[in-house]
């Protein structure tokens, strides 16, 4: 069940957040590990505005991968997968 990894009480609900977030780190993938992925791409670990520490692996696109740096601000976009919908960021017009 679910539990808040700071005191292990089980006392939490979903709450929404604003989608905005930090590059925490990234990785720039240029490896086609399968036929038709474009490369390169980002892979990084953002950190939710709304609670520090709260991170998420996800992509970053529409950026130029050597534009992407740590302490970028995000936010975020879902792209269609089937019947999900993923989670990536964007970096935040200036």
């Amino acid at each position: 069940s679910p539990r808040c990894p700071k005191c292990l009480g089980d006392a939490v609900e979903p709450q929404a957040v604003s989608g905005r977030a930090t590059v925490y780190s990234y990785t720039i993938n240029r490896q086609a590990w399968v036929p038709g992925l474009e490369v390169p791409f980002v892979i990084a670990m953002v950190e939710l505005d709304e609670q520090p520490g709260l991170r998420l692996m996800t992509n970053i696109v529409d950026c130029p991968t050597e534009e992407v740096e740590i302490g970028m601000p995000v936010e975020v976009a879902f792209v269609e997968r089937g019947e999900a919908f993923i989670p990536v960021f964007h970096r935040v017009a200036a």
